[in-house]
């Protein structure tokens, strides 16, 4: 859709110039109401392999982004996001954070006009998403965005409506939209094959059970065949006790073997302060499940929290985790994760997490991980993230 693609630039001229308009006083009171966040961030990660080529690769980026909202101008307002980032350090002749995190430069990743009418909004323009089945990452330098249009009404009580068209994406490297684009450049709008739609429900009406369901399609280029997913979860809470169960459903467009099915269950609780979830997932043999677009739509039960969910057909797994928060903002958590796919060795990941907020803007992060029968033998991550 061409005409989409030419609105995010029709957003960012309109935060510059609405209020040089016909109606000064009243925009220049809704730029007055702006509101201006943003976030510098460090970021250092590495991978280690205890024998073989290339046992160490390391990489530290900083970065921030800034966002500007205006006010509300009868109905109408705009915002713009500025992502920027700059790869430090790198120590990766193997180029194994090529598609996530060697990045550096500057990108627009929002740039939107929204209009409400009672309680519905439309949202147009570059803009972060988040949902189920499409959802951007913001686990690495760059935070993942989308282009398009979405639409979200509140009408029915206790419910959530959202329909959404997407035609590009912003990934977390140009490497990672685009093969052919330079190791080191920063991530720019792509095109999603032919267009992508989706629509989302979120229901809270019967007491301490929530519902959510969506179903979103990938419109394929010529010559290949659309990608269908549905996702579905339901959470009910049993004081002290939160029972949760999902699926995916996907029909990957493959000329055989092109539905796939994951059914996941999960059982969390907050007991004497003490954090506590076991989860299960399994995948049928028929075809791997399509999680959906963007990294963040990664929501399997099962998902460690380095590699996240595993999607592979015929696919076991299970995830335990303990966590405790202490009133001072320091917090420890550690989880067992394991996947067997077919026949394959069992993989596991084991993890540590420590984490600390010293203040409400400053704040940071260390997670450690060991594994079995993996690619790398340890993880590690370091994020130290100051917000205002």
């Amino acid at each position: 859709m061409k005409k989409i693609a030419r609105l995010s630039l029709v957003a960012a001229v309109a935060v510059a110039g609405l209020s040089t308009s016909a109606m000064a006083d009243s925009l220049a009171e809704a730029f007055a109401k702006s509101k201006v966040k943003g976030e510098i961030k460090s970021l250092y990660f590495q991978k280690e392999k205890e024998t073989g080529a290339n046992a160490k690769s390391s990489i530290w980026s900083n970065g921030g982004n800034l966002s500007l909202t205006t006010g509300s101008y009868y109905g109408l307002k705009a915002g713009v996001t500025f992502q920027t980032a700059h790869a430090t350090a790198v120590e990766d002749d193997a180029n194994n954070y090529k598609k996530d995190m060697n990045t550096s430069g500057s990108v627009m990743s929002q740039a939107y006009l929204a209009y409400s009418l009672g309680n519905t909004t439309a949202k147009v323009g570059r803009q972060y998403i988040k949902t189920p089945l499409v959802a951007g990452s913001g686990s690495r330098i760059f935070k993942q965005s989308f282009e398009g249009v979405v639409l979200f009404n509140t009408d029915i009580p206790d419910t959530t409506l959202v329909a959404a068209y997407v035609d590009k994406y912003q990934n977390r490297t140009a490497y990672a939209g685009d093969t052919s684009e330079p190791i080191g450049d920063e991530p720019q709008f792509e095109q999603v094959a032919d267009g992508a739609y989706t629509l989302y429900v979120k229901n809270k009406s019967i007491t301490d059970l929530t519902i959510q369901a969506q179903y979103a399609q990938v419109n394929a280029l010529a010559g290949s065949e659309d990608t269908k997913h549905f996702y579905a979860d339901a959470s009910y809470k049993l004081s002290p006790i939160t029972i949760s169960a999902q699926t995916y459903q996907t029909d990957n467009g493959a000329a055989t073997k092109s539905d796939a099915t994951a059914y996941g269950v999960k059982v969390a609780a907050k007991i004497a302060g003490f954090n506590v979830a076991a989860a299960y997932s399994t995948i049928d043999d028929e075809a791997d499940v399509e999680s959906g677009l963007g990294s963040g739509a990664d929501k399997l039960y099962s998902g460690s929290p380095i590699v996240g969910g595993i999607y592979d057909a015929d696919t076991d797994a299970y995830r335990l985790d303990l966590g405790y928060k202490f009133s001072n903002g320091l917090g420890l958590a550690t989880s067992y994760s394991n996947w067997e796919t077919g026949s394959a060795k069992d993989t596991s990941e084991t993890n540590l997490t420590v984490s600390y907020k010293m203040n409400k803007n400053l704040s940071t992060k260390i997670m450690y991980s060991s594994f079995d029968n993996y690619s790398y033998d340890y993880r590690s991550r370091v994020y130290v993230s100051y917000k205002f």
